[in-house]
């Protein structure tokens, strides 16, 4: 009889791996990623996958924003604005403009990074 072992867990990647492989600081248009990707197979959900494995809820993130990923004291981070919501996910107008929702920004650690084509370097030309 042979010994049958449980497969080990593996552990998350690190913050450390993950800003191995992303540069200083990268940006992501948005807008500009869903003009591109939302007629393609997959695409939007592609991009919901990614920010749910790295704990955004797309539903909040306005489509003319940016997603920033940079470096921080805790890692590689994503800092972004976010749709404002009352307990009852009713959502806020923004107190300056009627016409407007509100918005706050927020910070999540980078999990898994963004593929290449959807970046933006700071201060640099679309990849």
């Amino acid at each position: 009889m042979s010994k049958r072992t449980a497969k080990k867990p593996r552990p998350a990647r690190s913050t450390a791996a993950v800003a191995a492989a992303v540069p200083e600081r990268l940006i992501i248009d948005c807008y500009d990623l869903y003009q591109r990707v939302y007629r393609t197979p997959d695409g939007m959900r592609a991009v919901q996958a990614w920010m749910r494995a790295n704990s955004i809820n797309p539903d909040d993130v306005p489509v003319h924003s940016e997603l920033v990923i940079e470096d921080s004291a805790f890692g590689m981070v994503i800092r972004y604005r976010a749709l404002r919501r009352t307990p009852s996910g009713r959502l806020f107008p923004d107190p300056n403009d009627p016409d407007r929702l509100a918005t706050q920004g927020r910070t999540t650690l980078l999990q898994l990074p963004p593929p290449a084509d959807w970046v933006t370097p700071a201060g640099g030309d679309q990849r």
